[in-house]
């Protein structure tokens, strides 16, 4: 994988390529709101609303159950599973750190039992 990286850069950084960016990369350009995005804003709209009701009645009835409700409901129901995702992310990123540093080190073994026989 890192030799592949090292050679695209190569690739990337060879006259050949260079002065192209400006042609190609502007279609590729992502342009508007992606999907995420617009189902993320139309999610908490209703949401908010539910907040915002159950705080002016838990107000107007001076109960504290429905106070604290209201700013359970505000908060985002999927910042544990976010958390989680990015948890795991930087776990498999750190496993693929590992396992890079591993075969390089059967690599080294490898050619230095290669080149003693």
């Amino acid at each position: 994988e890192i030799e592949a990286i090292g050679k695209a850069v190569g690739i990337l950084s060879s006259g050949a390529v260079a002065g192209n960016a400006e042609k190609h990369l502007p279609s590729l350009a992502q342009k508007g709101t992606s999907l995420v995005q617009l189902r993320g804003l139309a999610a908490s709209q209703p949401q908010q609303r539910a907040a915002d009701f159950l705080l002016a009645q838990g107000r107007r009835l001076d109960s504290r159950v429905l106070s604290a409700l209201a700013v359970r409901v505000s908060d985002d129901p999927f910042s544990k599973v976010k958390k989680m995702i990015k948890d795991l992310i930087v776990r498999l990123m750190e496993e693929a750190n590992e396992e890079a540093e591993h075969k390089g080190w059967c690599d080294t073994e490898l050619s230095t039992n290669e080149q003693t026989r």
